[in-house]
């Protein structure tokens, strides 16, 4: 797990200084080298990828079940950024949301998936953080109907998690998973 945290660190370490410095260009600091504190300071303003390191930082420190929040809302964010910007490089944000996805993601899912009702009312706290802040990097107003699918579908997925609780524990044990 680890293992993921640490190669997604040092990709945007690498691609972060060129790409995402905070909006308001006070902070050219890349995203790997910023504390939980500076990645948190004015994030509705930023890149989509903050949220995906904060995620990933609050996960290293321990605060994992905050850490999957950050990661819904980042998925949030980005997915909706991707979709509005359908012709961007796809060796840029897209390529980046995708590793994210596997190298953030999948450690923290691997986690949360431990306790359905948590990670239901998880994706829900993240629906909810993301609908009562604003979005300075994408804009939520200009988005509307945008961010409405993007959220769609992660109710649906929600839905589809809660709706599978037993079949979720049965498949964690049999890889040898723990279910809290």
């Amino acid at each position: 797990m680890m293992r993921g945290m640490k190669l997604a660190m040092l990709l945007i370490a690498l691609l972060a200084p060129a790409t995402w410095a905070d909006t308001d260009g006070l902070d050219d600091k890349a995203l790997a080298d910023q504390s939980v504190a500076e990645l948190r300071a004015g994030i509705t303003d930023k890149h989509p990828a903050t949220y995906m390191v904060l995620a990933a930082r609050l996960f290293q420190q321990g605060d994992k079940p905050e850490a999957v929040k950050w990661f819904y809302v980042g998925q949030i964010r980005y997915r909706a950024f991707l979709k509005a910007n359908p012709d961007l490089d796809p060796s840029g944000d897209p390529a980046l949301f995708a590793s994210l996805m596997e190298s953030v993601g999948r450690p923290l899912n691997e986690y949360i998936g431990g306790d359905v009702d948590q990670w239901v009312a998880t994706i829900d706290d993240a629906i909810d953080w993301h609908d009562s802040h604003p979005d300075g990097f994408l804009g939520k107003d200009q988005h509307r109907a945008l961010y409405a699918s993007v959220i769609a579908g992660l109710k649906d997925m929600r839905d589809e998690i809660a709706a599978s609780k037993d079949e979720i524990r049965r498949q964690r044990r049999e890889n040898g998973l723990e279910n809290h």
